[in-house]
């Protein structure tokens, strides 16, 4: 090893460590084509993992595991029937053939296996004419009484008429005819403001206005499993193909439901997923090409970043085994960031190449680069690690994979980017960057380099003063940091819904939404129901004006009718008396017969829930069969649930609910999970934060031996992080009025997704002032630092470290392509993070080395 190597070595780490290093550096440089045929052998045998890699998009994935509400909403889930519903829709002009369509392809439907179909649904005809045989028991009693009291006075009218007690003057009550007393019984009291009830339940889902019928079948499929949603929609459509064949076309024919828009939209986080990559890693690498303008070069770094990532999502294999909606956007983070150690020992193996050999050119990159970015990579680690901590599984595994693919791209670079370079300088040998090349390159680092040598002190100050204004805006961000608006993490509304969405906007305007925005609480037994319902109702009623939880409380028992032996005993009074004006010739021939089509067919007796239609009984029925220890609670009208401080309010009240008799009823559903994890965030957030920041400095200061340059590293970080937090909290208030970009808008609240930028910034943000400063004390080390070797030290070093941050940025900003807001929030988040970060460690740190040089050199 050289002079000028080992002295960099001491420096570096010592002589044992120069040793190491070089030994690896013979052996890559001597035998790079075994280093490469072991890297690509590596790369198949984690290609081949990751390639096994599925990707879960359902919402379960999010959720946190430990929590109550989790266990709660998972032991519902198993006790539930599912669903999921596939909703055959056919369009045409003929409603009789509709009908006759529907009719022919529904015995097909109810062939299909068990395990694919539950039930197919074409209209509600056994529950009107369950209705129609029991209207009398769901007759409002004062109706009922009316019309007993009517008949009692028509016939004591027509008994004193015909026994010849009236008088002239005497008014005749009204006649008893079938007509009034239909009028009485489907009148509707003055509270009820419901469709009659041969609306609500129509003989077919049929809209003749748009000539437009429906067919529902409902599957135990789950809305995540695409194969076997894709067998039975297979089956649907042959179904329908065979009844065409047999009776010829009726229209139109499309598929809508909830398990074609959730597979649509599995099917679309895919495209989001590919799209959001590919433009990710285009421009990472397009920005790479800019600065090197080098063929080579670019494919040198891609290479290694590639067996980087492929490393990362092979052991994302072997450790969890799929992706989410949040870690599948992790290829082009990891890509971004995982470059940075590439172009860091490429940008030094450059400046020494152009003196030195090509084996001592990759020992001096090794020496000079190995600890900085080995510290950036272990904060960045760090840092991605801090979200373990979090209750969300979904983070966590964004932890695991973030912080492995940042070692594990720092690995690959090291083994296997110099033997590359060896290959290519047999080859072509490269050339000291002249003429254009180095012009391009210098626009990186130059005016970096001018500012802070022209204006130092300046710099220094403006930063400083910077950074306690925005100390002071981010209080205030940080005293209320919180989206509550989740319609702002939802994704984002497409110009043009897909046929499927079109439709199953059709189908809600005949069938109805189907109690979607109802949740169910699962009680234990039957006799939990009524008391559950009734303290669910006290806590509703004790509530104040504008803060009711919850709205309506429905059990099983609210579809049967109340005061039925009340009833049964003024019917059976009312029929005994109009059969007895009958045989005493009161009620004419023709009026007693259509009487006689209204009068119970048989003798009434009090209705249980087992006496229920299958249409109303569905909903309360569970998976083994039990009926009716449902309960189900509506969200306040006028309120949403998209509302997060009422997400609260609505999960709080019903979370845990004490009866009577001492037992507790535990509620739990998608709704209370979002409730918790906006909760968990506010709670987990300053945690993760705290654990990013100690291990962050842990790490600068193991790096740089608890000497002072660790320190100015940390400020320059702190300082990052101040801005970044100010901007957030600039951009929420005042910025936002400023225009109408719904980016902007998205940025400036942290949700349960982008709060991660946070901790990543401070570990992914120190990589700029470490370099820069490790650079520094190399330089330092070998003689009295100077202010023109520190501008040369943002010129070479800090040109790079400012194209680290352009492939890290551009890495989170291609986030901002994604079809999700809260994605597009944390790209937008995390962008805003590095520039803050860059902007501290390549201008203001060195703004302040070289005015401190320039007092040392006015000393001496």
């Amino acid at each position: 090893m050289s002079e000028a190597a080992s002295s960099v070595a001491r420096a570096r780490g010592g002589a044992r460590v120069g040793r190491v290093l070089s030994r690896l550096t013979r052996v890559q440089m001597r035998h790079p084509v075994a280093m490469l045929l072991l890297a690509w052998l590596s790369v198949a045998i984690a290609g081949l993992l990751a390639s096994k890699l599925s990707l879960k998009t359902s919402f379960g994935e999010l959720l946190p595991q430990n929590k109550q509400s989790v266990i709660v909403a998972e032991r519902v889930a198993k006790r539930l029937v599912s669903r999921t519903t596939l909703t055959v829709v056919i369009e045409g002009s003929d409603d009789d053939e509709l009908r006759a369509f529907v009719d022919a392809l529904a015995p097909k439907l109810r062939a299909i296996e068990p395990a694919l179909v539950s039930s197919v649904d074409t209209g509600a005809k056994s529950a009107r004419e369950f209705f129609q045989d029991n209207r009398f028991v769901y007759a409002d009693l004062k109706v009922l009484q009316e019309v007993h009291d009517e008949v009692e006075e028509r016939y004591g009218y027509e008994v004193n008429k015909a026994a010849g007690f009236l008088l002239d003057e005497d008014e005749p009550p009204p006649p008893i005819t079938e007509k009034t007393i239909r009028q009485r019984l489907e009148a509707r009291t003055s509270g009820d403001k419901r469709k009659p009830r041969r609306e609500r339940f129509p003989e077919y889902y049929l809209d003749s206005e748009s000539h437009t019928i429906a067919a529902l079948i409902r599957t135990p499929i789950r809305s995540g499993d695409i194969e076997a949603s894709g067998r039975l929609r297979q089956l649907v459509l042959d179904a329908v193909a065979a009844v065409e064949k047999e009776r010829g076309n009726a229209g139109k024919v499309g598929l809508t439901g909830n398990l074609i828009t959730s597979a649509e939209t599995h099917e679309q986080i895919k495209n989001d997923l590919a799209h959001v990559g590919i433009w990710g890693g285009a421009l990472i690498l397009g920005i790479v090409l800019l600065f090197y303008l080098r063929l080579r070069t670019l494919l040198a770094m891609t290479h290694t970043v590639t067996i980087g990532a492929a490393w990362t999502f092979g052991l994302a294999y072997l450790l969890i085994g799929h992706l989410n909606s949040s870690t599948g956007f992790l290829f082009s983070i990891v890509v971004g960031n995982g470059i940075n150690f590439g172009i860091i020992y490429m940008a030094r193996y450059l400046e020494a190449r152009r003196t030195e050999g090509v084996e001592r050119s990759a020992l001096t990159a090794h020496l000079d680069t190995w600890l900085s970015t080995l510290t950036a990579a272990a904060a960045a680690t760090a840092a991605y690690g801090s979200l373990v901590v979090t209750d969300f599984r979904g983070f966590k595994h964004f932890g695991i994979i973030g912080g492995s693919g940042m070692l594990l791209c720092w690995l690959a670079t090291y083994l296997f980017l110099p033997p590359l370079l060896a290959i290519t300088e047999r080859v072509s040998p490269i050339k000291p960057p002249t003429g254009v090349i180095a012009k391009v390159r210098g626009l990186y680092g130059r005016p970096f380099a001018w500012l802070a040598a022209r204006y130092p002190l300046t710099v220094t100050a403006a930063g400083l003063a910077i950074t306690i204004v925005a100390g002071y805006l981010a209080y205030g961000f940080v005293v209320d940091p919180m989206e509550y608006d989740m319609s702002n993490i939802a994704n984002a509304r497409r110009q043009k819904d897909s046929r499927a969405r079109e439709l199953s906007r059709k189908v809600d305007k005949i069938i109805g939404r189907q109690g979607q925005d109802g949740l169910a609480i699962v009680t234990d037994s039957l006799d939990q129901v009524l008391p559950l319902k009734a303290a669910l109702e006290q806590v509703r009623d004790s509530a104040p004006a504008g803060h009711k939880p919850f709205g309506d409380v429905v059990t099983v028992y609210s579809a049967l009718p109340t005061q039925q032996p009340d009833k049964i005993k003024l019917v059976d009074a009312t029929e005994r008396r109009l059969r007895k004006a009958r045989k005493r010739r009161f009620i004419s021939d023709e009026d007693w017969s259509q009487l006689e089509e209204l009068l119970p067919r048989k003798p009434l007796k009090p209705l249980k829930i087992e006496d229920l239609p299958d249409h109303v009984k569905r909903s309360f029925i569970e998976k083994d069969g039990t009926l009716g220890r449902l309960v189900y609670i509506v969200p306040t009208k006028n309120r949403s649930i998209w509302d997060g401080r009422y997400l609260i309010e609505f999960a709080d009240s019903f979370r845990e609910t004490k009866l009577p008799d001492g037992s507790v009823v535990r509620g739990s559903g998608s709704q209370v999970i979002y409730a918790d994890m906006i909760i968990n965030v506010v709670e987990d957030a300053p945690v993760a934060i705290v654990v990013s920041l100690f291990a962050t400095i842990l790490i600068i200061l193991l790096a740089f031996r608890g000497r002072r340059s660790g320190v100015w590293v940390i400020g320059a970080v702190a300082m990052g992080l101040v801005w970044m937090l100010a901007v957030l909290a600039v951009g929420r208030s005042e910025w936002a009025a400023l225009g109408s970009s719904e980016f902007q808008i998205e940025a400036m609240k942290l949700n349960f997704l982008n709060f991660v930028a946070l901790p990543i910034t401070i570990g992914v943000g120190a990589d700029y002032a470490v370099n820069v400063m490790q650079r520094y004390r190399i330089v330092r080390g070998r003689h009295a630092a100077s202010a023109a070797d520190v501008r040369r030290v943002v010129v070479e070093t800090g040109g790079a470290v400012i194209l680290c941050s352009l492939t890290t940025t551009l890495g989170y900003s291609a986030l901002t392509l994604s079809v999700n807001k809260a994605i597009r929030s944390f790209g937008i988040a995390a962008a805003a993070g590095e520039i803050c970060c860059v902007i501290a460690g390549v201008l203001v740190l060195p703004a302040c080395l070289i005015w401190l040089a320039r007092r040392q050199e006015q000393r001496a």
